[in-house]
């Protein structure tokens, strides 16, 4: 079993997902360490034992989020032959994804833990181009539209923007 993935009802499952609700929507930056510990219940102390300090529980946070993101882009992306309609599809559905888990901060900020990048690995496997840098490129600019839900613009017009400028691929 993976470290990672925490027994139910554990102060281990506790502590990650209310990292994950905080990271999620105020990012690295702004999580503070004891309040996250008061909102869980738990100790500073206990959420030191289960992850040494905050930018370790933020790499776990981070990675979990990104994979379980990453898996339905990857779903998306198989259902098409064309790799240009494999990508647009798996931006799309990875935007959706990141809205619906509230998680746009998480995914736009800079990844502090130097996790990684995941999406940009699914985006050049997606591509199978030997272009180096594409697909930071490309992670970028879908970065960029959960940065603006994250700013505060609606989803439907960081969507509509994201659509309009992967249509033009």
């Amino acid at each position: 079993m993976k470290s990672n993935i925490p027994i139910p009802g554990s102060s281990r499952e506790k502590i990650l997902q209310e990292a994950i609700l905080a990271f999620g929507t105020q990012g690295y930056e702004k999580v503070n360490v004891q309040q996250l510990a008061q909102n869980i219940g738990v100790t500073t102390g206990a959420l030191y034992h289960h992850f040494g300090n905050k930018l370790e529980l933020y790499k776990v946070v981070r990675e979990e989020i990104e994979r379980r993101i990453t898996s339905r882009m990857e779903a998306a992306s198989e259902v098409h032959e064309d790799p240009l309609e494999s990508l647009k599809s798996s931006m799309i559905i990875g935007f959706n994804a990141a809205v619906k888990l509230n998680v746009c901060t998480l995914l736009c900020e800079p990844d502090f833990s130097l996790n990684e990048d995941l999406v940009a690995n699914l985006f050049q496997e997606i591509l199978n181009e030997n272009i180096p840098g594409i697909e930071v490129l490309l992670s970028s600019l879908w970065r960029a539209a959960l940065k603006n839900v994250s700013n505060g613009m609606s989803p439907t017009e960081a969507k509509n923007a994201l659509i309009w400028l992967i249509e033009k691929l």
